[in-house]
């Protein structure tokens, strides 16, 4: 499969002004789009972060993304004076994490690890956290239809679901988290990915009897995971 890496994130907002006006005062994004229905915010390196025009937003269980940021404890001390809302700053094996709750009442992880570097403000997207019913299966699926291989195992403490059980998967920037039952939803293009081969790709899972869907003169197409979420590749420039 040529398919390399994490292109966008989509995250539901009710109310795409107060988003876009929060993001920008706390964290200094900039959006480099603004349509009717969305805002797009890029970054020097990796992925996109969109946000949507959505009245339903799903209850997320945890937080769908990590921001990735070198000075966390000074950006903690700035969100705290700003009137955030805040989780405390702890040590999650070798980095250090915390969470900020947006105005679409998401947990926003922000990870670090403790560093610095000329641009102590500088962010980058980590990754998306994926809901899964069963966790080895849903890894096992992404492992034989797109050849992404297990990076790490771990878990991490929810203060309402407990202690939940996840999987990075490597070079695509997805973490499949396991959740109770009554907390499962099929999501419909939370994020896209991005193909060196679209053509490739599209074939090779389309000959596998999955469900795949063309877009945009065949430039990007979607399928459905193991899980029935439904995923969107598109092909790098």
């Amino acid at each position: 499969m040529a398919i390399k890496q994490l292109e966008t994130i989509r995250i539901p907002a009710k109310n795409l002004e107060e988003t876009k006006a929060w993001y920008e005062a706390n964290f200094q994004f900039e959006a480099i789009s603004e349509a009717v229905n969305e805002v797009v915010f890029t970054f020097t390196e990796g992925a996109n972060l969109i946000f949507y025009k959505s009245e339903t937003n799903y209850v997320y269980p945890f937080s769908p993304l990590n921001i990735n940021v070198f000075d966390p404890q000074t950006l903690h001390r700035d969100l705290f004076l700003k009137g955030c809302k805040l989780t405390d700053i702890e040590d999650f094996y070798d980095m250090v994490s915390y969470e900020v709750t947006d105005p679409n009442e998401l947990q926003i992880g922000i990870v670090g690890w403790g560093g610095h570097s000329n641009d102590q403000m500088t962010f980058h997207i980590g990754g998306y956290f994926l809901p899964v019913e069963q966790l080895e299966r849903s890894s096992k699926w992404y492992s034989q239809n797109l050849g992404v291989q297990e990076l790490y195992q771990f878990s991490f403490h929810t203060p309402m679901y407990g202690e939940l059980r996840a999987v990075t998967l490597e070079h695509i920037g997805i973490t499949l988290v396991e959740v109770p039952k009554d907390l499962f939803i099929r999501l419909d293009h939370p994020f896209t990915l991005g193909s060196n081969d679209i053509k490739a790709d599209y074939d090779t899972l389309h000959s596998r009897g999955l469900p795949v869907t063309v877009y945009k003169n065949r430039e990007a197409f979607s399928f459905q995971d193991g899980e029935g979420h439904t995923i969107h590749v598109t092909q790098l420039k």
